[in-house]
């Protein structure tokens, strides 16, 4: 498949350490445990951002817990 992109010459810059960390990604695909564990925090953030489960029973206000 031909890139057009490529041939008009409308590709976008890649600084020199976006292209160590790229590569270092790609000789090193295993998580450490933190990289793990942080990557697990941020999709449960992300769950509950994208999917929010509403208070049943009563009404709910932000200054209830304080």
């Amino acid at each position: 498949m031909i890139n057009i992109k490529q041939i008009l010459g409308l590709t976008y810059y890649t600084s020199e350490l976006d292209q160590f960390l790229a590569d270092f990604d790609k000789t090193h695909p295993k998580l450490s445990a933190s990289q793990r564990k942080e990557k697990e925090k941020y999709a449960r953030i992300y769950r509950l951002r994208d999917n929010p489960v509403a208070q049943e029973g009563k009404e709910f206000s932000l200054w209830d817990n304080f």
